[in-house]
């Protein structure tokens, strides 16, 4: 996967753990800095509308500045996942 952030590029490897769609999606993703594993679950609420819970875990932290942003502002990365989740919902409320 290839992501512009921060006016950077950055390569991650997504390894898919489980897929149980349409009900939980399960992935691993690499990083040269850091590993990170990804859960999100589905539920129906009512027809055509779900609710998404995710779950991120950092796993490795390799490179002395964002290991020094997990230490001083730990919910850095959670904002960051939110972010995400967030604009993955936009993306799928479009269509």
């Amino acid at each position: 996967m290839y992501y512009a952030h921060g006016g950077r590029n950055m390569i991650l490897t997504e390894t898919i753990v489980s897929n149980e769609l349409p009900h939980s999606f399960e992935a691993f993703y690499h990083h040269k800095h850091m590993d990170n594993s990804m859960k999100c679950t589905f539920a129906e609420i009512v027809p055509n509308k779900t609710q998404c819970k995710y779950e991120f875990e950092y796993t490795r932290i390799n490179w002395f500045m964002p290991r020094l942003v997990a230490i001083l502002f730990p919910g850095m990365y959670r904002k960051q996942g939110e972010k995400w989740m967030n604009q993955f919902k936009e993306f799928v409320e479009k269509q």
